[in-house]
Protein backbone atom coordinates (compact mmCIF):
# COMPACT_ATOMS: atom_id res chain seq x y z
CA UNK A 1 0.00 0.00 0.00
CA UNK A 2 1.11 3.88 -0.41
CA UNK A 3 2.40 4.13 3.33
CA UNK A 4 2.45 7.66 2.68
CA UNK A 5 -1.08 8.15 1.33
CA UNK A 6 -2.22 6.15 4.09
CA UNK A 7 -0.75 8.51 6.42
CA UNK A 8 -2.19 11.69 4.80
CA UNK A 9 -5.17 10.15 5.03
CA UNK A 10 -5.65 9.25 8.61
CA UNK A 11 -4.30 12.10 9.68
CA UNK A 12 -6.67 14.26 7.66
CA UNK A 13 -9.88 12.07 9.27
CA UNK A 14 -7.43 12.84 12.51
CA UNK A 15 -7.13 9.90 13.72
CA UNK A 16 -4.22 8.99 16.69
CA UNK A 17 -0.49 8.92 15.28
CA UNK A 18 -0.02 4.96 15.83
CA UNK A 19 -3.49 4.20 13.81
CA UNK A 20 -0.92 3.89 10.53
CA UNK A 21 1.38 1.10 12.31
CA UNK A 22 -1.49 -0.66 13.40
CA UNK A 23 -2.24 -0.83 9.79
CA UNK A 24 0.88 -1.65 8.38
CA UNK A 25 1.54 -4.19 11.25
CA UNK A 26 -1.25 -6.02 9.46
CA UNK A 27 -0.24 -5.52 5.90
CA UNK A 28 3.24 -6.68 7.10
CA UNK A 29 1.95 -9.99 8.70
CA UNK A 30 0.53 -10.92 5.36
CA UNK A 31 -3.39 -9.65 5.88
CA UNK A 32 -5.35 -9.92 2.61
CA UNK A 33 -7.03 -6.92 2.83
CA UNK A 34 -8.06 -4.09 5.46
CA UNK A 35 -11.38 -6.24 6.83
CA UNK A 36 -8.94 -8.40 8.50
CA UNK A 37 -7.47 -5.83 10.91
CA UNK A 38 -9.75 -6.83 13.57
CA UNK A 39 -7.99 -4.00 15.90
CA UNK A 40 -8.64 -1.04 13.81
CA UNK A 41 -12.53 0.62 13.32
CA UNK A 42 -14.76 -0.41 10.91
CA UNK A 43 -15.30 3.32 10.03
CA UNK A 44 -10.99 3.71 9.66
CA UNK A 45 -10.95 0.11 7.55
CA UNK A 46 -14.34 1.40 5.15
CA UNK A 47 -12.05 5.07 4.73
CA UNK A 48 -9.20 2.92 3.94
CA UNK A 49 -10.67 0.75 1.42
CA UNK A 50 -12.34 3.47 0.19
CA UNK A 51 -9.14 6.03 -0.32
CA UNK A 52 -6.22 3.42 -0.09
CA UNK A 53 -5.61 1.02 -2.51
CA UNK A 54 -4.80 -1.98 -0.83
CA UNK A 55 -1.69 -2.85 -2.60
CA UNK A 56 0.48 0.36 -4.95
CA UNK A 57 0.26 -2.80 -7.30
CA UNK A 58 -1.76 -5.00 -9.70
CA UNK A 59 -0.76 -8.12 -10.27
CA UNK A 60 -1.68 -9.15 -13.73
CA UNK A 61 0.51 -12.68 -14.42
CA UNK A 62 2.71 -15.08 -13.14
CA UNK A 63 4.80 -17.75 -14.78
CA UNK A 64 5.74 -20.75 -12.34
CA UNK A 65 8.95 -23.43 -12.77
CA UNK A 66 9.33 -26.62 -12.20
CA UNK A 67 12.09 -25.74 -8.77
CA UNK A 68 8.95 -23.58 -7.50
CA UNK A 69 10.23 -20.35 -8.70
CA UNK A 70 7.47 -18.24 -9.29
CA UNK A 71 7.76 -14.80 -11.27
CA UNK A 72 5.20 -12.01 -10.84
CA UNK A 73 4.39 -9.53 -13.02
CA UNK A 74 2.82 -6.39 -11.73
CA UNK A 75 1.77 -2.70 -13.21
CA UNK A 76 2.05 0.46 -11.60
CA UNK A 77 -1.19 2.53 -10.84
CA UNK A 78 0.12 4.64 -13.60
CA UNK A 79 1.08 1.27 -16.08
CA UNK A 80 4.58 0.53 -15.67
CA UNK A 81 5.57 -2.95 -15.32
CA UNK A 82 7.15 -4.60 -12.82
CA UNK A 83 8.46 -8.07 -12.12
CA UNK A 84 9.28 -9.75 -8.92
CA UNK A 85 10.52 -13.87 -8.31
CA UNK A 86 10.07 -15.51 -5.29
CA UNK A 87 12.85 -18.31 -5.14
CA UNK A 88 11.86 -21.45 -3.03
CA UNK A 89 15.07 -23.46 -1.83
CA UNK A 90 15.36 -27.19 -0.87
CA UNK A 91 16.87 -25.75 2.43
CA UNK A 92 14.09 -24.28 3.51
CA UNK A 93 14.61 -20.41 2.35
CA UNK A 94 12.04 -18.57 0.87
CA UNK A 95 13.93 -15.51 -0.94
CA UNK A 96 12.69 -12.62 -3.03
CA UNK A 97 14.21 -10.90 -5.53
CA UNK A 98 12.44 -7.11 -6.51
CA UNK A 99 12.61 -4.56 -8.37
CA UNK A 100 14.00 -1.11 -8.16
CA UNK A 101 12.92 0.35 -11.34
CA UNK A 102 10.66 -0.31 -13.96
CA UNK A 103 13.05 -0.88 -17.05
CA UNK A 104 16.93 0.49 -16.80
CA UNK A 105 18.64 2.85 -18.30
CA UNK A 106 22.06 1.09 -18.32
CA UNK A 107 21.35 -1.14 -21.41
CA UNK A 108 23.97 -4.17 -19.93
CA UNK A 109 23.91 -6.46 -23.27
CA UNK A 110 22.51 -9.54 -21.76
CA UNK A 111 19.81 -8.19 -20.01
CA UNK A 112 16.05 -8.27 -21.15
CA UNK A 113 15.57 -5.66 -18.52
CA UNK A 114 17.78 -3.35 -20.36
CA UNK A 115 16.77 -3.64 -23.49
CA UNK A 116 12.86 -2.33 -22.49
CA UNK A 117 12.42 1.56 -22.43
CA UNK A 118 12.92 2.96 -18.96
CA UNK A 119 9.85 3.95 -16.85
CA UNK A 120 10.83 5.14 -13.51
CA UNK A 121 12.34 5.03 -10.39
CA UNK A 122 9.53 2.93 -8.30
CA UNK A 123 8.45 4.37 -4.98
CA UNK A 124 9.26 2.33 -1.39
CA UNK A 125 5.69 1.45 -1.07
CA UNK A 126 5.78 -0.35 -4.75
CA UNK A 127 9.04 -1.88 -3.86
CA UNK A 128 7.70 -3.12 -0.42
CA UNK A 129 4.40 -4.49 -2.33
CA UNK A 130 6.39 -6.50 -4.29
CA UNK A 131 7.73 -8.49 -1.43
CA UNK A 132 4.03 -8.44 0.53
CA UNK A 133 2.59 -10.11 -2.60
CA UNK A 134 4.26 -13.23 -2.17
CA UNK A 135 4.21 -12.36 1.86
CA UNK A 136 0.73 -13.28 1.26
CA UNK A 137 1.27 -16.54 0.20
CA UNK A 138 3.88 -17.92 2.16
CA UNK A 139 6.92 -16.54 4.69
CA UNK A 140 9.67 -15.00 3.18
CA UNK A 141 12.98 -14.81 4.67
CA UNK A 142 15.19 -13.33 2.19
CA UNK A 143 15.51 -10.61 -0.34
CA UNK A 144 17.60 -9.30 -2.82
CA UNK A 145 17.15 -5.84 -5.18
CA UNK A 146 18.37 -7.79 -8.09
CA UNK A 147 15.15 -7.38 -10.34
CA UNK A 148 14.20 -4.62 -12.90
CA UNK A 149 16.47 -1.87 -12.86
CA UNK A 150 19.89 -0.55 -11.28
CA UNK A 151 19.26 -0.22 -7.30
CA UNK A 152 21.96 2.20 -6.73
CA UNK A 153 20.16 4.57 -9.28
CA UNK A 154 17.35 4.88 -6.80
CA UNK A 155 19.02 4.47 -3.54
CA UNK A 156 16.97 6.99 -1.41
CA UNK A 157 13.51 4.42 -2.16
CA UNK A 158 15.42 1.28 -2.16
CA UNK A 159 16.78 1.99 1.91
CA UNK A 160 13.52 3.26 2.68
CA UNK A 161 12.12 0.33 1.90
CA UNK A 162 14.98 -2.25 2.91
CA UNK A 163 14.56 -0.31 6.18
CA UNK A 164 10.81 -1.53 6.35
CA UNK A 165 12.02 -5.26 5.80
CA UNK A 166 12.48 -6.64 9.05
CA UNK A 167 8.73 -5.55 9.71
CA UNK A 168 7.93 -8.52 6.91
CA UNK A 169 10.47 -11.16 8.31
CA UNK A 170 13.81 -10.47 6.59
CA UNK A 171 16.44 -8.79 8.68
CA UNK A 172 19.00 -6.76 7.51
CA UNK A 173 21.72 -9.49 7.31
CA UNK A 174 18.97 -11.34 4.80
CA UNK A 175 18.76 -8.06 2.07
CA UNK A 176 21.43 -7.84 -0.28
CA UNK A 177 21.42 -4.94 -2.69
CA UNK A 178 23.23 -5.21 -6.10
CA UNK A 179 24.98 -2.68 -8.35
CA UNK A 180 26.68 -2.77 -11.30
CA UNK A 181 28.83 -0.07 -9.79
CA UNK A 182 27.14 3.41 -9.93
CA UNK A 183 30.05 5.20 -8.49
CA UNK A 184 28.33 8.24 -6.47
CA UNK A 185 25.62 6.14 -4.67
CA UNK A 186 28.12 2.96 -4.01
CA UNK A 187 30.24 5.47 -2.46
CA UNK A 188 26.79 6.78 -0.59
CA UNK A 189 26.23 3.33 0.87
CA UNK A 190 29.36 2.71 1.98
CA UNK A 191 29.77 5.63 3.67
CA UNK A 192 26.06 6.30 5.21
CA UNK A 193 24.48 2.97 5.65
CA UNK A 194 25.53 1.73 9.41
CA UNK A 195 22.77 -1.37 9.03
CA UNK A 196 24.14 -4.51 8.02
CA UNK A 197 22.78 -4.92 4.34
CA UNK A 198 24.65 -7.36 1.88
CA UNK A 199 26.44 -5.47 -0.78
CA UNK A 200 26.50 -7.65 -4.25
CA UNK A 201 28.64 -6.46 -7.34
CA UNK A 202 27.40 -7.11 -10.78
CA UNK A 203 30.58 -8.05 -12.55
CA UNK A 204 30.40 -10.53 -15.31
CA UNK A 205 33.74 -9.65 -16.91
CA UNK A 206 37.06 -9.19 -15.00
CA UNK A 207 38.56 -7.28 -18.09
CA UNK A 208 37.39 -3.63 -18.42
CA UNK A 209 37.81 -3.52 -22.61
CA UNK A 210 35.04 -6.90 -22.18
CA UNK A 211 33.07 -5.65 -19.34
CA UNK A 212 32.27 -2.47 -21.15
CA UNK A 213 30.67 -4.05 -23.95
CA UNK A 214 28.98 -6.14 -22.00
CA UNK A 215 28.08 -3.38 -19.43
CA UNK A 216 28.76 0.32 -20.83
CA UNK A 217 28.52 1.98 -17.22
CA UNK A 218 32.25 0.72 -17.12
CA UNK A 219 33.16 3.13 -19.33
CA UNK A 220 31.74 5.84 -16.67
CA UNK A 221 32.87 4.60 -13.97
CA UNK A 222 36.06 1.98 -14.62
CA UNK A 223 36.34 -1.12 -12.83
CA UNK A 224 38.90 -0.41 -10.65
CA UNK A 225 37.12 2.37 -9.63
CA UNK A 226 34.49 0.44 -8.19
CA UNK A 227 36.55 -2.02 -6.71
CA UNK A 228 38.29 0.29 -4.92
CA UNK A 229 35.16 1.21 -3.05
CA UNK A 230 34.18 -2.06 -2.98
CA UNK A 231 37.34 -2.83 -0.86
CA UNK A 232 37.24 0.41 1.22
CA UNK A 233 33.55 -0.77 2.53
CA UNK A 234 35.19 -4.35 3.25
CA UNK A 235 37.99 -2.15 5.08
CA UNK A 236 34.71 0.34 6.78
CA UNK A 237 32.44 -2.22 8.10
CA UNK A 238 33.79 -5.61 8.09
CA UNK A 239 31.25 -6.92 5.69
CA UNK A 240 31.80 -9.20 2.44
CA UNK A 241 30.92 -7.98 -1.06
CA UNK A 242 29.31 -10.86 -2.74
CA UNK A 243 30.17 -11.06 -6.56
CA UNK A 244 27.69 -11.60 -9.58
CA UNK A 245 28.79 -13.28 -12.88
CA UNK A 246 26.63 -14.79 -15.58
CA UNK A 247 28.33 -17.05 -17.63
CA UNK A 248 27.73 -16.55 -21.12
CA UNK A 249 29.34 -18.89 -23.74
CA UNK A 250 32.05 -17.87 -26.05
CA UNK A 251 31.53 -14.39 -24.11
CA UNK A 252 33.05 -14.33 -20.51
CA UNK A 253 33.74 -17.95 -19.81
CA UNK A 254 37.30 -18.81 -20.47
CA UNK A 255 40.08 -20.27 -18.54
CA UNK A 256 41.76 -16.32 -19.48
CA UNK A 257 38.64 -14.85 -17.72
CA UNK A 258 38.63 -16.61 -14.66
CA UNK A 259 42.47 -15.67 -14.04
Amino acid sequence: MDLALLERVLADRGEPAYRAGQVWEWAARGALGYEEMSNVPASVRELLAAEVTFSSLTFTDEAHSSDGTVKALFRTGDGHPVEAVLMRYRDGRRSVCVSSQSGCPLTCSFCATGAMRFGRNLTPSEILDQELHFRRIEPVDHLVFMGMGEPMLNLDNVLAAARRLPDVGITHRRTTISTVGWLPALTRFVEEVEEPIRLALSLHAADPRLRSQLMPVNDRYPLDAVLAECRRYFELRRRKVYVEYVMLAGVNDSTEQAR
